[in-house]
């Protein structure tokens, strides 16, 4: 019976989406081939965030929140939304393949440090190596009917140093309508008690870009590690 290429590459999606693309193996690996040595209690959940973002405040240095621009802003507050895809990685090179089902979604408000608005400048005059940046409490990621949020806070740089992810000028010299930063960033994260990772525990980790315009409005896109395993005893927050 002849099969096509076609309905191979739609079930090898089907199988990769079956099982997380990362899913630890308690095996020795085979020559050539990558070795994850965590126990199977341990998953891991790759995903692509696509989300839209604004400047919706500013708090000064005292901890004010101000609807508006003002001379002392200490914290940019950035509210985003977006949807979250689930993705096939190569099981040899971990090279993300692509996204193929949209799996849940994302909300948060993003606090930037005020310097981040030096990058509406020339970035080489911005003094600092990275600009800081992290959420707030109000974080949720649903992911296949779980919602994670934040148990330890975002930890998060962006690093213009390292140049623009896009040229700035477009074809014919001007300055580009919109500039992309590299930026990544980690928290400990909690499921609540539904759906696929109902009750465990964890770390999320993003890296991607940060794309804005002239008045700051903003696309990111993240590629989204989520490893979890079930809580331990023995085990509670320290309080920071």
């Amino acid at each position: 019976m002849k099969v096509t290429s076609k309905i191979i590459l739609s079930g090898l999606a089907v199988v990769a989406l079956s099982f997380s693309s990362a899913t630890a193996f308690a095996k020795k690996p085979n020559k050539g081939h990558l070795f994850n040595p965590n126990t199977p209690s341990l998953t891991v959940v790759n995903s692509i965030s696509d989300v839209q973002g604004y400047v919706g405040g500013f708090i000064d240095s005292e901890g004010n929140v101000h609807g508006d621009m003002f001379g002392d802003v200490a914290t940019i507050l950035y509210p985003i939304a977006g949807d979250v895809y689930a993705t096939v990685t190569d099981g040899d090179t971990g090279v993300t393949l692509g996204a193929y089902v949209k799996e849940g979604s994302i909300s948060a408000t993003v606090l930037l440090d005020g310097s981040f608005f030096g990058l509406l400048g020339p970035w080489d005059q911005i003094p600092t190596s990275t600009l800081p940046w992290t959420m707030s409490d109000d974080f949720a990621m649903i992911i296949n009917g779980t919602t994670f949020s934040f148990e330890e806070k975002l930890d998060g740089r962006a690093f213009h140093q390292l140049g623009p992810v896009e040229s700035m000028y477009d074809a014919d010299g001007n300055p580009a309508a919109t500039q992309a930063v590299r930026m990544s960033g980690c928290a400990g994260v909690r499921a609540d008690d539904t759906g696929d990772y109902a009750g465990k525990v964890g770390t999320l980790c993003l890296n991607g870009t940060f794309t804005f315009d002239a008045n700051f409005d903003g696309h990111g896109v993240s590629n989204c590690s989520i490893a979890i395993h079930d809580p331990q005893p023995g085990f509670p927050l320290i309080a920071e």
